[in-house]
Formats: structure tokens, sequence, C-alpha cells
């Protein structure tokens, strides 16, 4: 029996002000009243799906406000069937399967023989694979009816059953009122504004002007209640089925998720990946290029003022304009500033280990070994020793000469034989540059190249190139990555909205069922967690085809994208479930139940 005293409800206005309500066993209450009148809401407040009144419940001889969460869930779960308006039943399964998983419930072990005897008794002959969207008013009412019996509940609140009901089902369902409650004992709570039920009805209830009124009520006969008798634990394990009946009736959907996800996925990690390949390409030539001097040439000669502004750099110790001094026997000879200029292109040591001294370039040595050589420069002859012979490969830097024969000499040295061509200031385009460390190298090169966007750089042209297509990978990517970032955003918003919309109904099912929120979510997340390995495992081997085509495949790569794979992932799954969560709230159990 359930009692219910000094009952407040309101909304905007007041509903039910201090009212009475009695359920006697096995019998069929009816509440009725005006539409917007509150019945409805009191039917959810009393099967604990809302809590929008105020008032005293005594469920069974307990007091509700005694009572914890897990026993009004397992008061949910094993004393009520709730059979709804206009809530249909699991769409993702078929009639068997609904029938099955409402058993599931309470029962550990489906009952078919009493399953089949319910389908019977209702009338109900249909296919047990038949569609639930394909049922008819009527009839998904009476297999709603039949899940609730199988839930083998003492209690069955229905909420406007005949609303959807033509002339000649809402007769019929009057009989299946006296079935449930002379065949099968059930004490049947309706809420409703249908007269037709009120002949039916044991007690009649109805809410008017705020207040409850009992226009009929039958005598107290009392029944022995094998029914409302403990059945022990039974720990409820079939909501994992329900996921995967979801995902088996929306597959399509699904699919089309794992599709956009494993896009995602690739496109973010390979763009990060092929931005880290490219600056690790810049640091290998960095560090190959690396010294204290920089070869600067201009499209104009360098002014004193160019000289300052260079100068006042934070990280140049010194600015020397150069020209290309070539002797009257045809070597080109050029001044250096710092040694380390020349350390990743010596070739060999022939009369110094000091890294100072006389460098020549591979065509010189070739002619001269590593004789002294005799230079004429305006007829007066100076002999040089080499100290060390440079790379075929190094890129020599010959200040706009052509000839082949390269000598580079210290500044100081360089400066004495050119006062025998010219004695006046070297005016020049080309200018050397030392720096306070080669630490500074990189620094140094961006910084001069955003002073002068004229400026080109001479052996440096390499880096400089690889710094533009570093800086426009920058660019391109970060630009890609919000655009990315925005993209999965909005469709995890959008897709997380019409999944939470979609399984609104489901969700109210599941918990009118005495199933937590938190069960709930907790699948949920499982659910979603499969959904990523798929994604994962072929990004993976699409960036391995990917890389491979274009020779960047490494164990080291191989690893690294893994990583970010995994962690994008994560990232995106922390996001769903966050959504997820924020939609639930949005669709909460209450606003559904108050807009249907």
């Amino acid at each position: 029996m359930l009692q219910l005293k000094n009952i407040s409800l309101s909304f905007d206005k007041e509903l039910i002000k201090n009212g009475e309500l009695c359920i006697q066993d096995h019998q069929i209450t009816l509440l009725s009243g005006a539409s917007g009148s509150g019945k409805s809401s009191l039917l959810y407040d009393m099967a604990f799906l809302c809590h929008q009144s105020q008032m005293d419940y005594i469920f069974d001889g307990k007091d509700v406000q005694t009572l914890s969460k897990d026993d009004i869930r397992d008061i949910q779960r094993h004393k009520i069937a709730f059979v709804f308006q206009n809530i249909p039943l699991f769409n993702s399964m078929d009639l068997m399967e609904n029938i099955r998983f409402f058993s599931s419930f309470t029962q550990e072990v489906f009952d078919e023989e009493k399953a089949r005897q319910y389908l019977t008794d209702l009338e109900l002959f249909l296919d047990d694979h038949t569609d639930i969207e394909h049922l008819s008013g009527g009839e998904r009412q009476r297999l709603s009816i039949i899940c609730a019996l199988m839930k083998d509940t003492p209690y069955i609140f229905m909420d406007e059953p005949t609303s959807y009901l033509d002339e000649d089902n809402r007769k019929e369902f009057l009989k299946i009122l006296d079935l449930l409650k002379n065949r099968y004992h059930k004490t049947i709570l309706i809420a409703s504004h249908d007269s037709i039920l009120y002949s039916a009805c044991d007690n009649l209830y109805e809410i008017k002007n705020q207040q409850i009124h009992c226009l009929k009520k039958a005598d107290f006969n009392h029944h022995e209640q094998t029914l409302n008798q403990s059945k022990g634990k039974y720990l409820f394990k079939k909501l994992p089925y329900f996921y995967k009946c979801e995902f088996k009736k929306n597959q399509w959907k699904h699919r089309i998720f794992q599709v956009f996800l494993t896009f995602i996925l690739f496109i973010s990690t390979f763009c990060g990946m092929y931005l880290q390949y490219y600056q690790k390409q810049l640091n290998q030539k960095v560090e190959e290029y690396k010294s204290s001097q920089l070869v600067i040439e201009m499209d104009e000669k360098i002014s004193g003022t160019m000289l300052r502004e260079m100068e006042g750099l934070p990280t140049i110790k010194s600015v020397k304009r150069v020209l290309p001094l070539m002797s009257d026997n045809q070597y080109l000879i050029c001044p250096y500033l710092e040694s380390d200029f020349f350390t990743r292109g010596i070739k060999q040591s022939l009369h110094n280990d000091s890294h100072t001294g006389v460098y020549i370039n591979y065509e010189t040595y070739r002619d001269t070994k590593d004789q002294a050589i005799e230079i004429e420069v305006e007829g007066k002859s100076f002999t040089i020793q080499p100290d060390y012979q440079l790379d075929k490969s190094f890129p020599d830097y010959k200040l706009g000469s052509k000839l082949a024969r390269v000598i580079y000499l210290p500044y100081e040295d360089y400066l004495d034989i050119y006062s025998y061509k010219d004695d006046s200031p070297i005016q020049s385009s080309f200018a050397l540059v030392s720096l306070d460390d080669k630490q500074f190298y990189l620094e140094s090169l961006e910084a001069l190249h955003n002073l002068y966007d004229d400026k080109l750089l001479n052996s440096q042209m390499e880096i400089l190139a690889l710094l533009d297509v570093k800086n426009m990978s920058e660019q391109l990517t970060n630009s890609l990555m919000i655009f990315i970032c925005t993209i999965v955003l909005i469709s995890i918003i959008l897709l997380k909205m019409i999944d939470s919309y979609h399984l609104r109904f489901s969700q109210v099912l599941l918990e009118s069922n005495g199933i937590s929120v938190q069960e709930i979510r907790k699948q949920y997340i499982i659910k979603e967690l499969s959904q990523y390995a798929l994604p994962i495992f072929i990004a993976y081997m699409i960036l391995l085809i990917s890389y491979a085509i274009l020779k960047m495949l490494n164990i080291q790569i191989m690893v690294y994208s893994l990583i970010i794979l995994i962690c994008c992932a994560f990232i995106m799954f922390i996001l769903s479930i966050f959504i997820y969560i924020i939609m639930n709230k949005i669709f909460s159990t209450t606003k559904i139940l108050r807009s249907i």
C-alpha cells in the first residue's frame, strides 16, 4: 500500500496544495484531472523519476525520506513497473528482445513460457523479431504491459494509457486492466483524464482547484502480499547488452563516426609529425652549419647606418664589410672572422691543428696540394702556406666572384694584402658577421632576415629556405590544427547532442527500472571507448604507409606517431565524454518527462 500526505506541487503556479492519496493493494486507482493539473508530475514523483513535489510518502510501510538512493533504485527495479504515455520501448531491440531485457531487471533466468503466456493473454500475436517501430499504438501499449509483467513487480504505474488509442483499443484496454487486477493481482495506479476509465477503477481521485478529491473509494480487502516479499539480491548485468543492441541498430551512424575519427586522428598526427620532421631537418642543418660567423650579401652597398643597425643586435659582436680579392694569377682571396665557420668542412689538416690559419678549397688543393702558394697582387708577391684543405662538398663563399680557386685568410691578413690594391675604406654589398657565440646562429640568422627583406645570405641559403619552409609549415599546421580542432569540437557536440537526443527515452526507461545514472554513464563510456580501437589501428597503418612513401619512416617516428595518435584519441575521448555529461544534464529525466 502507498500512502501520501501533505502533497504540495508547484511550477509557475501552485498545482496541488496539502493533498492526500492512498493506493490500496490489488486495486485499480485512477488519478484524474484536467491537462496541466499535475497528475503526471505526481505520478513521476511517486515512481521516483522526478523530485518536483513535497510530500510525506510511505511506500509499503517505509518512509521514503529514510531510504537511501540504493533502496529507492531497488524499489524501482523490484516493486514498480512503469508504462509511459508516449515513450516507446527500446527501439534498438525487437519484440522478444524487449521482453527478455525487461525480465532481466529482476530475474537472472528468462522464463520464456511465462512470456508466451502473457503474449497470448494480451492477444499480441506477432513474430518475435518484429521491429518495435512497426507496431501500432495499441500493440506497443500491450507490449509495454507485457514487459511490465515480466518484471514481476507488485505495482504498475501508467501515464495516460489511452491517450493514443482508438475507441476499439480503449475498450480492449479495459479488459487488460481487469486481467492485470484479477488474474495477476497487480496494484495499478493510472494518471489519466479519460472518463472511460472511471468505471474500471476501484478508487478515483481528481485534482481540481489545487486539491485532491476522492470521488470513489473501494473497501479495503486484505490479500497476502506474495509479490511484495523480497526476492533476494540480484545484480543486473544486462546493461552492456542494451548498448550492444543500440550499436547494432545504429551501426551506420557508429561507422560514420569511426571513419570521421580515423580521418581526424590521421590528419592531426600526420601534421604534428610532419612539422616535427621538418624541425628535425632544420636542427640537423643548423648543427651542421652552426658557427660564429655569417656571410651576408645585400642588393645594395652596405652603409654605415646598416652596419650600426646590425651591430646593435644583441647577439652580434661585429660586422665587417668585405670584397673579394682576386690575385693577378687567378686566385680568389676571401677573409673570415671566425675559424669555426670551416670546422664542418675540413677535409684534412696540412700544417696546423689549432683551427686557425689558411684554408683552401678543393680546386686550390688539386692544383697545389700542400705546397706553399705564390700569389701576386698589384705586382707584389706573397707566399701563403695552406693549413687546411676543405672538403669538395663544402659550399664556398666567393663574394660574387666566379673564380674556382679560393683561399680563406684571417681578416687581418686579408686586410694586409688588400691594402696593396686599395687603401681606401671598403665599400661593398658583402659583409662578414661575427657572433658572440655560435649558439646564437639561428637567432641571428632570423633577426637579420627579418631586419632586411632585400638581404641575401650567401652560404646560408639552404638554411634560410628551410626556415621559410618551417615557418610556412608551422603557419599551415597551426591553421590546419585550429580548423581540425574546430571541426572536431563542433562535430562531437553535434554527434553527442544527436546521441543524447536519440537515447533520451531509453535513458528514462533505464532509470525508471532502477538503473542509476552512474551505471548508465559507465557503460556508455565503455561503449565509446570500444569505438576508438579500430580507428586508431587504421589511422596508424595509413600513417606508416604515408611515412614510407615520403621516406620518413623510422623506428623513432613509428613510436612517436603511436604515442601522439593515442594522445589525440584520448583527448577526443575525454572531450566526447565531457560533452556527453553536459548533454546528459541538458536532457535530464525530469526535463524529458516534462517535455512529453
